[in-house]
């Protein structure tokens, strides 16, 4: 039996890995514009933010091949192995890029290698997240998984909030001309110390309670096969707005912020805020999600973004006062945030033990592989293409409308579930509820 204590612990160890990830992807968003000039100083200003987010985006391609190798190695090998490989790697990619020559030194070499290394933080990020939530859950309490899985997306979150802070100090304190120079790398670099945290607070704690007890009983016959791909199914439609949500508010709207004549400074502040905010909605949508069930607080926060996006957007495109800016962009990331509490262990939950890291892995990876790089660029797209800034809301509606139809379907089969039994079903199983 885990204790509450030893439950602390082993969420902060995989948390923080999760930190680490985020933290990479994070500063990549925030110096987009940046690194369009490093890394494509002949490109326009609008095709040279756009290659940026190609190559933000080719991470997120990799991830599904990630997913096929850590998520194996998490259900033979166990999860620790796994996390302590995926951090090696992220933590490796970030520091070459901070290495990374710019165009201007060794030409064409210089996009080419940091797609390289944007791939192999792509490969670390397949099997990063997924495991980190297995991990926690796997460790928790029954009555407590929902909020302390809650916390590993709380790590991702707060990996944002550090990429903001330093790119907002380095900013403030360096001109223009040394971003451009030197200070750019700083971030980059700065995952190097973090990681090796990381890997020290992994390194303290063995595999969980409910690994070596599936490990310890003879594998039963699979009966489950279609039961098990309608999880699939439902899983990839719980985790469209987890992705397009937590990804497209917390790194595009920096740079959509900046188009609407806000200063690198000012706009990184304000998503900063957002985030700090998000942290709090985080772990109340995992304590929502133990007290209510999760499928039904996942349809609740999928409607309300529903709900709120495009006048929010519409908000935003008119250039509004500071004020208006921030509790326009508090409240554009507040349903996402909330709803990123819930997702994680919703999905731990729909698939058996022994096989939590592969299936869980790949589909939640190929899911972002698809949507989570490309939502940033889609984005962009659509406000070049039309010239209308409130066009990135319709691609949000989209992702509540999708999640909202798989949430539906979760709260119908966690009513089939509970007609069919009075006892709740362990998170071995599913219940859905």
């Amino acid at each position: 039996m885990t204790t509450p204590a030893e439950a602390r612990r082993t969420t902060l160890a995989a948390s923080i890995g999760n930190t680490v990830e985020t933290y990479d992807y994070a500063v990549y968003g925030f110096l987009s514009a940046v690194l369009a000039k490093v890394f494509f100083p002949a490109a326009s200003t609008g095709a040279g933010l756009l290659s940026s987010f190609a190559v933000f985006g080719s991470a997120f391609l990799a991830r599904p091949a990630g997913a096929l190798v850590f998520g194996p190695i998490a259900d033979r090998h166990g999860r620790r192995p796994a996390l302590v490989a995926s951090l090696l790697l992220m933590a490796g990619g970030s520091t070459l890029i901070g290495l990374l020559p710019a165009t201007g030194t060794i030409g064409v070499a210089a996009p080419i290698l940091l797609v390289l290394l944007r791939f192999a933080q792509g490969l670390a990020g397949g099997g990063e997240f997924t495991t980190a939530i297995i991990y926690v859950a796997e460790f928790a309490p029954p009555h407590r998984r929902g909020a302390l899985s809650s916390r590993v997306q709380v790590g991702s979150l707060a990996g944002f909030l550090l990429g903001a802070v330093v790119v907002l100090s380095l900013s403030a304190a360096l001109t223009p001309a040394q971003m451009l120079m030197w200070g750019w790398r700083l971030p980059f670099l700065l995952a190097f110390p973090i990681g090796g945290i990381g890997l020290y607070l992994r390194s303290q704690f063995g595999e969980t309670p409910e690994f070596l007890d599936a490990r310890s009983r003879p594998s039963a016959p699979d009966r489950s096969a279609d039961r098990q791909w309608s999880s699939v199914l439902l899983l990839v439609g719980v985790s469209v707005l987890h992705i397009v949500g937590i990804y497209m508010v917390y790194t595009y709207v920096q740079s959509y912020l900046i188009q609407l004549r806000l200063s690198p400074v000012a706009a990184t502040a304000v998503i900063a805020f957002a985030l700090l905010v998000g942290i709090f909605l985080v772990l109340a949508g995992g304590r929502a999600a133990d007290w209510q069930g999760r499928p039904k607080v996942l349809l609740a926060s999928s409607l309300a973004v529903l709900v709120v996006s495009y006048p929010l957007f519409a908000a935003l495109a008119s250039a509004p006062p500071l004020w208006l800016i921030i509790v326009c962009t508090v409240a554009l990331s507040a349903g996402p945030a909330f709803y990123s509490g819930v997702a994680p262990v919703t999905y731990v939950q729909l698939v058996p033990v022994r096989r939590r890291g592969s299936l869980v892995g790949i589909s939640y990876n190929v899911t972002v592989g698809i949507l989570g790089g490309s939502a940033v660029f889609i984005c962009q797209a659509l406000v070049e293409l039309t010239g209308d800034r409130r066009s990135p809301a319709y691609l949000l509606l989209a992702a509540a409308s999708a999640s909202a139809l798989a949430a539906f379907a979760l709260t119908r089969r966690a009513a089939r579930t509970r007609a069919a039994s009075s006892s709740a079903l362990p998170l071995t199983a599913e219940s859905g509820s």
